[in-house]
């Protein structure tokens, strides 16, 4: 396989192996969500809704503070709210979008059930109020009702930069004991459904089963990651606060289910997004026996995202700790950068007399032709010290480059940088996809400087690849335009050496005269120029 080709694979195998590659729909690009409240008529039942929007994940609640849609983002950003000229809101792509998937289905989360509430009749609402804090990542909403003479208050705040929400439930005039629903998920045939007892191992529903689980840590509905939805996988997870005693009853299967029995005051941590490495480390939760066993790559990721916290407390700057990390990173990876550099510019250097020995040969397909050809080919790579078999090394940085792209993906780094409001989304000028369509082509260019036919060929892929850089986290595309400039600077560097290197190599057999006596001088054919060229004197003429 030659070096030129394993680029624009491997970069296609990283896109796939992380998900980049998944169907659907285009996402919609634009500038940064300002997350909000929105009040508007979401089902089409009377009365209104309050939706929490932000880049991850647009959350409904009705009147009650219960979750009648929890629909998390594959790109972070998309705003599927749109709102007409007229002050309206058209929720169709929210609704119905083939991209986006509600968490709880058909069913509600946040319900309330206990004796005298029952939460399919009617209760006295109070018109909740809802407020944002964007600097302190918070968005609160109080939701009172009153059924039945009791009254149950559900203080819920969000936090719009990951998936966690804290829920603080008081029931008053009624029983002290009840039981908050959390569905899900969406289209999960066999979700993992388990929970972590206060002293003990995981316990996990089977099949459609129940299983109950006193004074638990936490309580989990979990897609498990598989292929191509590794990156679109989701997640419920239910964990005690503040001193609340919680006991869960666990329902496997499609009506996945988690009902956490409470008693009093109750205050809870709920995350309801992505099942995925990044985040789920993020929010605190990778330190849970039996939430998430990370593999080879996980590991490898953890790892990088350590790293760059520690940067980060140097730095201050996320976007200054992807620039340090790239460096850093092409620093440790220079050596065999470097050899394979040193192969990539020895195969264009040879291209012009592989083609020379491929034409000479491509019109004989008899055995004994073919075993000249590669006699030939074989006395080529010796002459230029080329192993064919070092192409390959370019996919021994793969397993670190595939966990960083993962992290940096998946990484909310909870700020801008220079002209981008948020490195977690797309740019939403469109500057960084340019400048990584540029930079690609310049390595193209400089891989395929003496083969133009080559770099015709594969120039076409990377406006390919332009559409995935429109998707791109904008922090991503920071790392591989950085990364790919400092590869052409190297590149160049060892395209120079090497041409040093074999000036003198592959000489014809030339004549020349010197005081009547001629000479024919061979240019040296072994694996370094630096060997003397070896002089024969030519027969005298009589």
């Amino acid at each position: 396989m030659k070096t030129q080709h394993l680029l624009p694979l491997a970069a296609l195998g990283a896109l796939l192996l992380t998900g980049c590659g998944q169907t659907g729909p285009l996402p919609t690009f634009g500038k940064a969500i300002n997350p909000e409240w929105i009040r508007a008529d979401f089902d089409g039942i009377r009365g209104d809704e309050y939706i929490a929007t932000s880049n991850l994940q647009d959350v409904v609640f009705n009147a009650r503070g219960e979750v009648i849609g929890w629909y998390v983002k594959n790109y972070a950003g998309t705003p599927f709210i749109k709102r007409r000229s007229d002050g309206t809101y058209d929720f169709s792509a929210l609704k119905n979008g083939k991209s986006i998937i509600n968490m709880v289905g058909t069913r509600k989360s946040l319900v309330v059930q206990a004796d005298g509430l029952d939460p399919a009749q009617p209760a006295t609402v109070t018109t909740p109020k809802v407020t944002s804090d964007l600097p302190k990542n918070r968005q609160d909403a109080v939701f009172r009702y009153t059924q039945g003479g009791i009254t149950v208050t559900k203080t819920v705040t969000l936090h719009p930069r990951n998936y966690k929400m804290d829920v603080r439930t008081s029931v008053e005039g009624g029983p002290e004991q009840y039981t908050l629903l959390f569905p899900g998920l969406g289209n999960a045939e066999n979700p993992r459904v388990q929970a972590l007892p206060a002293s003990g191992e995981p316990a996990a529903a089977q099949g459609s089963g129940t299983l109950e689980v006193e004074n638990i840590q936490y309580a989990a509905l979990q897609e498990v990651p598989s292929g191509m939805n590794s990156q679109v996988a989701l997640a419920t997870i239910v964990r005690p606060q503040q001193g609340t005693r919680a006991d869960v009853a666990l329902t496997g299967g499609r009506q996945g289910l988690i009902q956490v029995r409470l008693e009093g005051d109750s205050s809870l941590e709920v995350y309801g997004g992505r099942n995925e490495l990044i985040h789920l480390y993020q929010s605190g939760y990778t330190e849970l026996p039996g939430l998430f066993e990370p593999n080879f790559f996980g590991k490898i990721s953890l790892m990088i995202v350590k790293l760059m916290e520690s940067l980060y407390k140097f730095i201050g700057n996320w976007g200054l700790v992807l620039v340090a990390l790239t460096l850093l990173l092409r620093l440790i990876m220079w050596p065999l950068m470097q050899a394979q550099g040193r192969t990539t510019a020895r195969m264009q250097i040879m291209q012009p007399k592989i083609k020379e020995i491929q034409e000479k040969y491509k019109d004989k397909r008899d055995m004994e032709s073919q075993r000249a050809m590669q006699s030939e080919m074989q006395q080529l790579y010796r002459d230029y010290n080329f192993n064919p078999a070092g192409c390959f090394s370019t996919l021994l940085p793969f397993p670190v480059l595939i966990a960083l792209w993962s992290t940096i993906r998946n990484f909310e780094f909870d700020s801008g940088f220079l002209w981008l409001p948020d490195l977690a989304i797309p740019d939403p000028f469109y500057i960084l996809a340019l400048i990584y369509l540029v930079v690609n082509i310049g390595q193209l260019y400089v891989m395929t400087r003496k083969t133009p036919d080559m770099f015709k060929q594969q120039a076409f892929i990377y406006l390919i690849f332009l559409y995935f850089a429109l998707t791109f986290p904008a922090g991503v595309t920071i790392y591989i335009i950085l990364s790919t400039l400092i590869g052409i600077i190297q590149q160049v560097i060892i395209n120079k050496q090497v041409e040093r290197e074999t000036a003198n190599l592959g000489q014809t057999v030339q004549k020349a005269s010197a005081g009547g006596k001629g000479q024919t001088i061979v240019a040296s054919a072994g694996k370094s120029n630096k060997k003397a060229a070896k002089v024969i004197d030519a027969p005298k003429n009589d």
